[in-house]
């Protein structure tokens, strides 16, 4: 909090911005500075959804705003004054709802982390399973049909979820299977020339590997540096890359020609850092042109629609396909064009954001209270989880999992919930698995000694 008022009164003396913008950017560095603090300490995923959705939702537009040239494309539809006083707010209430005592609330502590590496420790091949099951889904899903798509992607983050139990594990093989599985996830994302999944995985694992190694605050401040350096580098090669293997005939394969763009990057970092590449890294990371767009044009071209996509959302994601075979699919596309009046390419797609979802539905004061309401859910989810991770030690492990998609700040409401309650049911059906193939087990062994 002394942080939060120290940045706004800088701003209040010594800049011309807005207030709401130095209110938000106050913001920023209350939960950037609670994010850095807890690494290494528990898995707080709140943290992560708060710092991306208050970068992506304020300091890119305050960039766009205040530093960056005007974007033919990605422009602000509506001033700074206009787009602030909405979005901040939302973004205060967004926090609240995370951070909001819950009754029975309690944090990750370390009596939770030994209570899981003793677990392990008796039951180590868990994690080497669902790291296989993984791997072999992620290989065998591109022959499978495409109705099975999103239960294939699901089922090969297992991957990740028994790689995190490893690296809790005793095993002196942990640190190389972390880079095999890591490896291969680079390779697949080069290969598609699709780098999104990847950062997030490489984030989420940060929040592990801190509590592992127990990283200290130099070794946090340097790691953070490393990993903006990083995504600068992978968003600066991302169009040449996909001009070379998407649009392009070439003898080279796709990791050769990826490896000469890294390389000739590397051996001049300092491109990186020119205006051209610092103003497209700061384009690509503001979402609030998306949430402009949407406060143009509704109510005066387009009604508030009141709650329809939220309903759409709920059914769609409680009914399976097979029982609803015409029900929506999660993606923004459809409500991108209806609600900024922007018509998209036909290979593109853009999520609109739970802000925009929010406004684009209820409104000013309706989108403020969605957002409240969206985030309390998360909170009770992830304080439930905790809950039950006391007599399922490795539960907390999930966590990011469960949350895979819901830190993303671009996502729609049907593609939040439609992930949330599929990696819930996931993560239940491998705990119910799991305990009755344990006790079919020890019934066993028990029957064996008696015979």
């Amino acid at each position: 909090m002394a942080l939060g008022f120290l940045v706004f009164s800088y701003f209040e003396i010594f800049t011309h911005l807005y207030y709401m913008s130095g209110l938000g950017m106050a913001l920023f560095a209350g939960v950037g500075s609670k994010f850095i603090q807890d690494l290494g300490k528990r898995i707080e995923i709140r943290d992560m959804i708060a710092f991306m959705s208050v970068l992506q939702w304020i300091i890119g537009p305050v960039m766009a705003y205040n530093i960056l040239p005007y974007d033919e494309l990605y422009y602000m539809a509506v001033p700074e004054t206009v787009y602030m006083d909405f979005v901040v707010p939302v973004c205060y209430f967004m926090v609240l709802g995370l951070y909001l005592p819950i009754k029975e609330e309690r944090v990750i502590n370390e009596e939770d982390i030994d209570r899981m590496k003793v677990y392990l420790a008796g039951h180590p091949y868990i994690g080497y399973i669902l790291a296989g099951i993984g791997l072999f889904a992620g290989f065998a899903g591109k022959s499978l049909p495409s109705s099975l798509t999103f239960l294939v992607f699901l089922i090969t983050n297992l991957q990740y979820v028994g790689m995190y139990m490893i690296l809790f594990n005793n095993s002196k093989f942990k640190w190389l299977i972390f880079a095999g599985i890591m490896g291969l996830a680079t390779s697949a994302a080069v290969l598609e020339g699709m780098f999104g999944e990847l950062v997030q995985w490489f984030m989420l694992s940060f929040l592990i590997i801190a509590i592992v190694v127990k990283i200290p605050m130099w070794g946090k401040t340097v790691i953070i540096t490393l990993g903006i350096f990083l995504i600068m580098l992978v968003q600066s090669t991302k169009e040449e890359y996909r001009m070379a293997t998407w649009y392009a005939n070439s003898a080279k394969s796709n990791s050769e020609i990826y490896n000469e763009i890294i390389i000739s990057r590397l051996s001049t970092p300092s491109t990186l850092f020119e205006s051209g590449p610092l103003e497209n890294a700061a384009v690509r990371l503001n979402q609030g042109w998306i949430i402009a767009r949407i406060m143009n044009f509704m109510p005066e071209k387009q009604p508030f629609v009141k709650g329809e996509t939220i309903q759409t959302a709920l059914y769609a994601s409680l009914l399976p396909r097979f029982l609803a075979p015409g029900k929506a699919r999660a993606g923004g596309r459809a409500n991108f064009e209806r609600f900024t009046g922007t018509p998209l390419p036909q290979t593109t797609s853009m999520d609109i954001s739970l802000v925009g979802e929010g406004y684009a539905n209820f409104g000013f004061f309706g989108g403020i209270a969605f957002i409240f309401f969206v985030s309390l859910l998360y909170n009770w989810v992830i304080i439930k989880v905790i809950a039950l991770s006391k007599n399922n030690p490795t539960l907390i492990i999930w966590i990011p999992f469960l949350f895979f998609q819901v830190m993303k700040a671009e996502t729609d409401f049907a593609t939040v919930f439609n992930y949330l309650t599929k990696a819930a049911l996931v993560t239940f059906l491998v705990f119910y698995i799991t305990r009755t193939v344990m006790n079919l087990m020890q019934n066993n062994r028990r029957i064996i000694q008696i015979q």
